[in-house]
């Protein structure tokens, strides 16, 4: 096993043990609420702790087989969601070189392993902790006389406890207690006979109490518990708890039978004296009868209000505990607040939390929404997503890559359908934003782009002057024919400077970088050359400063940038900002980061500093959040990005460099976060340009 695979087994354990624990928190939660209603009865309250013990020990197991379950909550309790500003298509790469996408990642973290190595160190520690303790208590115990005949004058007691158990006694206990599983065993101290009648029969109803429950087994059960959630405070609380609980309704049972409050009172006091001059209690609540524990039974017991708690719990009383029990189980394994409350903002169609995991009703649902409502962008969204996966499980099982957990039992033959759902956006909503629509094609298709190519076309005949149509057809006709997406973007440009000159700088300088079409280049640079568009040019030279996928020498690509921001120095040679970016260009040999000009005019500065220098000065850069859709079919890889930085080390702008599709808006989400000490330039701060790469690694 490489240390990938053994990675990634220690994070899906951290993740399950680690959700388990806060659904056990929710389940004590939910039962505290019930706790109020039941507070009289000692017994009823040791039954609904009972039930979040093994709730706690359940939800590692349930949570992976009970379905996560959708419940509509009050509109006053929901949240209002505002719908995500759409990314603009100059925000999106025009086309995306395929190495983009196979960045080597770093090995992945050691955390999660030493997480799991300290988890299970301390499992082994509580774990060989408890089998000593039922190892020496089977040991003590082991030399036990029966006495059975000895106290059959207490046969309705025991008939009335409804279990199998033995009455023994032995010379190494010095209280009584009860022990054992499923043959149940009271042992007396072997001066039992020395002690009134009265104080055996409550003596011996306290322990028959416990053994009716078997308290014995539920008091294993708890250190089993808290040798699995050791670091769980619920499992200590659990502990302490159920043992007091149990003794208190113990206690019960003896008051009922004989002795008055005040008798029984000294009894106790008695019983905890004799514990503590010598010997002590084997079994797992042995806290019980010590310490402040055995005062606060004391009070409890001479309390007045006590009387009457005795009464047992009834069948019917113990079927509405379990009940209950069993529905908070299920609501803390099933139910999800925040995936609910945004499946409903969302409408009746987001039953589940990604598009993907549909069940094939759902999508049959989708399917007749959207065939009665075909301007409904929601559903078309969560059907497109939907038919994209499965179109990435197609590719990956053609391929021969072992397809992502999620492409298991699912019919990758609809995926087609995706191809029909996008046509019909390009023929009645081609000015849409085409973040939805580019997933349509997440690797060339021959068939699928042809039919888009022609589609597109004829909306570009019929749309000639809307720089929108004409932006989003060049992000699909780009795929084969570079020409023909130059000058698409070439009339958007002319329509829409602002929109459009972006896209077509990224693109020419794509085209100049990589090397692979030298004839393209040429044209190009040639174009340029001869420019007078001081944007453009300027433009392009940025993008060659920063590099990005290229085949170029590193001679080459000095010369190129030294050109083009010659040329932009030429025709506008007021503009600062060339000054700055040549500093950049003269780094290229050496790999090194510009240096600041000596001389800026007074107020606020823009320079341009290498991406190591920025990132010494970076004080807060949260981890991006990792796109469902990327995540679940195996989509990972670098995401570089310019960033702005203001003068208060705040991220003001991103401008895409590389990076694949499906990662470039979440890591786009994660640099405005990103903030950094301010930079100051001759005592003053300056706005600050520079690159970022972030990365998106699997798990």
């Amino acid at each position: 096993m490489d240390w990938v695979s053994l990675s990634n087994i220690t994070r899906e354990l951290a993740a399950r043990m680690a959700d388990a624990s806060v659904r056990a928190a929710v389940l004590a939660i939910l039962a505290l609420l019930l706790v109020p209603f039941i507070r009289r009865s000692s017994t009823a309250q040791h039954a609904v702790w009972t039930l979040v013990l093994a709730g706690m020990l359940a939800l590692p197991f349930l949570r992976p087989l009970i379905p996560t379950t959708r419940l509509h909550l009050p509109p006053a309790l929901t949240p209002q969601f505002t719908q995500a500003k759409p990314v603009p298509p100059s925000s999106m790469p025009s086309r995306i070189s395929p190495s983009a996408t196979e960045t080597r990642l770093p090995a992945p973290p050691p955390w999660p392993l030493f997480l799991v190595a300290t988890y299970l160190a301390g499992v082994a520690l509580f774990g060989a902790r408890l089998l000593g303790g039922v190892w020496l208590t089977r040991r003590t115990l082991r030399n036990t006389r029966t006495i059975h005949e000895e106290l059959w004058e207490y046969y309705e007691l025991i008939a009335d406890a409804n279990v199998d158990l033995n009455l023994e006694e032995s010379d190494c206990v010095r209280v009584p207690l009860t022990t054992g599983s499923k043959l149940l065993r009271v042992i007396f101290p072997a001066d039992w006979r020395e002690w009134p009648a009265e104080k055996r029969k409550a003596i011996l109803a306290h322990e028959l109490a416990h053994a009716r429950r078997r308290d014995p087994l539920i008091a294993l059960v708890v250190a089993v518990n808290k040798c699995l959630f050791w670091f769980h405070p619920l499992a200590w609380w659990l502990e302490r708890r159920l043992p007091m609980l149990a003794e208190h309704a113990a206690d019960d049972a003896a008051l009922a039978v004989s002795l008055d409050a005040q008798a029984y009172a000294r009894l106790l006091l008695e019983t905890a004296a004799r514990l503590n001059n010598g010997g002590r209690r084997l079994i797992w609540n042995s806290a019980a009868m010590s310490g402040p524990v055995v005062a606060e039974r004391i009070r409890r017991v001479l309390n007045i209000q006590t009387t009457g708690r005795s009464k047992p719990l009834g069948k019917a009383g113990l079927a509405i505990l379990l009940s209950l029990g069993a529905l908070l189980i299920w609501i803390s394994t099933a139910v999800d607040v925040p995936r609910l409350v945004a499946g409903q903002a969302n409408g009746p169609a987001a039953s589940k939390e990604f598009p993907w995991q549909m069940t094939a009703e759902q999508v049959a649902a989708l399917e007749q929404e959207l065939a009665t409502n075909p301007e409904n962008e929601t559903t078309r969204g969560r059907l497109l997503d939907y038919y994209t996966f499965n179109e990435f499980c197609a590719q990956a099982i053609r391929g021969g890559l072992p397809p992502a957990p999620d492409c298991r039992d699912r019919d990758i033959q609809t995926a087609s359908r995706r191809v029909q759902l996008i046509l019909w956006l390009i023929d009645h909503h081609p000015e849409s934003d085409l973040h939805k629509m580019a997933l349509v094609f997440p690797q060339p298709d021959p068939n699928g782009y042809e039919d888009a190519r022609n589609h597109w076309l004829t909306q570009v005949s019929l749309h000639p002057n809307d720089s929108r149509v004409l932006l989003n057809a060049a992000g699909t006709l780009g795929y084969y024919n570079r020409q023909e997406q130059i000058d698409l973007l070439q009339r958007a440009r002319t329509l829409d400077p602002k929109r459009a000159t972006e896209p077509l700088a990224r693109l020419y300088a794509a085209i100049l970088l990589s090397g692979n079409e030298p004839g393209l280049a040429a044209q190009v640079r040639n174009e340029l050359q001869s420019s007078n568009d001081v944007a453009m040019v300027g433009s392009v030279g940025q993008h060659v400063v920063e590099g990005g996928v290229t085949h170029l020498s590193t001679s080459d690509r000095y010369a190129l940038a030294t050109e083009l921001v010659t040329h932009a120095q030429t025709l506008e040679p007021q503009n600062r900002e060339w000054s700055d970016l040549m500093e950049g260009v003269k780094a290229i040999p050496a790999g090194a980061v510009p240096s600041v000009p000596e001389q800026v005019p007074a107020g606020v500065q823009t320079i341009r500093i290498g991406g190591k220098v920025a990132a010494a000065n970076l004080q807060e850069s949260p981890a991006p959040d990792y796109p469902p859709l990327a995540k679940a079919a195996g989509v990972q890889g670098t995401v570089k990005l310019q960033i702005r930085i203001g003068t208060d080390g705040q991220v003001k702008e991103t401008t895409v460099i590389s990076g694949h599709p499906l990662l470039i808006q979440a890591a786009m989400d994660a640099a405005l976060r990103y903030v950094y000490k301010p930079t100051m330039l001759n005592g003053k701060a300056a706005e600050v340009l520079t690159d970022v790469e972030i990365v998106f690694r699997g798990s």
